[in-house]
């Protein structure tokens, strides 16, 4: 089970669950929240941004996002396999038209499919919940920056929990400091002692 944080409102997925529920998601033809998982894990961007995207903005190899929160702007490019699942899930929900709204909402006025607005944060995290329980998903509290966070261990484990690592996330994030990298993704005193120790001349 991952490891909550100290002040943290979410857990992150250790990389093997987070990959089963991907499965599970495939498996039972929710494609739709297959791809939230996806997207949500492989930008790295909050819930606000990920919402806000439309398919023609996640079918390239490269998107801008100008974060609501911060303001900030950063690049993000897709991998060739991100490319790859976000196009097959695209295909999946039956290529909707490039300029819609990727996760949104049934309601429209007047039948005008481009008048139908995202879905909620509550709408979201009320449906992830609903996963963890029909899944068994192993985590604490699962919330919409669950793969916001999960994305950050990803970064942190594969490049051997390193500071080097914890820079990058720090730009990656836009944080004030390491030190609130550090809390955000969960690490433990234990954790940052082992970088520290690891260190070889």
């Amino acid at each position: 089970m991952a490891n909550k944080g100290k002040n943290t409102t979410a857990d992150w997925l250790e990389m093997g669950e987070y990959r089963r529920l991907l499965q599970c998601l495939r498996d039972d033809k929710e494609y739709l929240w297959e791809t939230y998982a996806t997207l949500a894990f492989c930008t790295g961007c909050r819930i606000s941004d990920v919402l806000g995207f439309r398919w023609k903005d996640v079918l390239g190899t490269t998107r801008d996002v100008k974060e609501k929160k911060t303001g900030k702007t950063r690049k993000i490019t897709f991998s060739e396999s991100t490319q790859r699942r976000i196009a097959d899930l695209y295909g999946l929900l039956g290529y909707p038209e490039p300029d819609l709204h990727v996760f949104r909402s049934t309601q429209h006025k007047k039948n005008d499919p481009y008048s139908l607005a995202p879905y909620t944060r509550q709408y979201v995290n009320q449906v992830f919940k609903e996963f963890k329980r029909r899944y068994g998903i192993k985590i604490g509290n699962f919330s919409s920056h669950t793969f916001r966070k999960t994305f950050g261990r990803y970064v942190y484990d594969s490049m051997g929990r390193t500071e080097e690592s914890l820079t990058l996330l720090n730009k990656i994030f836009k944080h004030s400091s390491i030190v609130v990298t550090k809390t955000y993704i969960g690490i433990t005193d234990d954790e940052v002692k082992g970088v520290y120790e690891s260190i070889e001349f």
